[in-house]
């Protein structure tokens, strides 16, 4: 078990979905007339259509922690659930708090005594720390004044998701476990569209973590069929992701409902399995996507600090005018480079002392 496990074209994966989340948040002006272009409008319309950074997250997460725990538990025989809160504490919170001292701390002070402008928090600190900023967001209807605690309610929601996960697998072991899924996934989508819940509700959430786990599952299981089901041609692969293009469109849209959002989250497990499975048409081809992937989660919650410090340089400090070539191109590019050097430095000089520490804790290594 001590032996070194990894998938193939996952960390490409997350470099897609982080650059899509990106996207969705790149675009910001103060001017009126940038903002009423047809250039900027069609900037926005474009981010909108990209919002599904999160969805790839959320249903890689179900994949990969469905598909660890199902194998650690058949080649142990048991699964150690204190070793598998310690790894995920030791990956996700070192980051995830830093970015809330940063919140609730550094930027009331940054835009007290530096910008000397007014501050004035709505969030719940407590809620936060205890990985509920997502139903605090959703209390709010707000999203936080505190620049970097936005992107922290998709955290909660994957915290959430691992406090109760294994616990369903201890009481559905082995095989069993394959019905548990689709009772979770089935009752998402149920209960998701009778009470017309949001996206940042945890419920709702379920529909794309309990989809990656549906194929996190039949990887382990099922891995015959699933070549099977994979083994398509390339052009075949690229209509599931004009399919999965069509459906986020609809989901934008309002067509579909919860069926689209059912959909994508399907479509979705299916590529992360094709990936796996698949040798063509692999996303690791492209030696930026594969090398950038172990960087994104600082990247996913640095990008919008890096993003606020960035215009702060721009409008505040060096007072350069606005344009929309400033707007769509340089600061989003500025703020691409900072955003990875941040996440960089953070991976090697702060998060790997972390992730020596979890490696103790690991019977498989990914």
């Amino acid at each position: 078990m001590g032996e070194k496990f990894r998938f193939q074209n996952l960390d490409s994966i997350r470099t897609i979905a982080f650059l899509s989340t990106f996207c969705a948040h790149a675009f910001y002006t103060q001017s009126d007339i940038i903002a009423d272009s047809s250039a900027f409008k069609f900037a926005i319309s474009f981010s909108h259509f990209f919002s599904f950074g999160v969805p790839i997250f959320f249903v890689l997460s179900g994949f990969l922690i469905t598909f660890l725990m199902l194998k650690e538990q058949q080649e142990k025989n048991y699964f150690n659930l204190k070793h598998f809160y310690l790894r995920r504490v030791l990956r996700i919170w070192p980051i995830y708090f830093v970015v809330l001292i940063f919140g609730f701390v550094v930027f009331p002070i940054i835009r007290l005594y530096v910008l000397h402008l007014p501050t004035g928090e709505t969030a719940n600190p407590i809620m936060y720390a205890l990985f509920l900023s997502n139903f605090d967001q959703l209390a709010q209807e707000t999203l936080p004044f505190g620049v970097g605690l936005g992107p922290t309610w998709s955290v909660s929601v994957e915290e959430q998701f691992y406090l109760f996960w294994p616990l369903i697998l201890l009481l559905f072991p082995k095989k069993r476990f394959g019905l548990a899924v689709l009772i979770t996934l089935i009752s998402s989508v149920l209960i998701s569209y009778s009470f017309d819940l949001v996206a940042k509700n945890t419920v709702h959430c379920m529909i794309y973590l309990s989809s990656g786990a549906l194929f996190g599952y039949l990887v382990y299981y099922h891995k015959n069929r699933i070549e099977k089901l994979t083994n398509i041609s390339t052009g075949l692969f690229i209509g599931v992701l004009f399919l999965l293009f069509g459906s986020i469109y609809a989901s934008i849209n309002g067509i579909g409902s919860y069926l689209s959002v059912a959909l994508i989250a399907l479509l979705i497990g299916y590529i992360i399995a094709f990936q796996v499975q698949n040798k063509r048409f692999q996303f690791k081809k492209i030696p930026f996507f594969e090398r950038l992937g172990k960087y994104t989660y600082g990247l996913y919650l640095f990008h919008v600090i890096c993003n606020f410090i960035t215009h702060t340089v721009f409008d505040d400090i060096i007072h350069l005018p606005e344009s929309q070539l400033s707007v769509l191109l340089i600061k989003p590019i500025v703020s691409l480079g900072l955003s990875l050097l941040v996440s960089i430095l953070s991976y090697r000089y702060f998060e790997s002392y972390f992730l020596k520490l979890k490696l103790k804790f690991s019977p498989l290594k990914n």
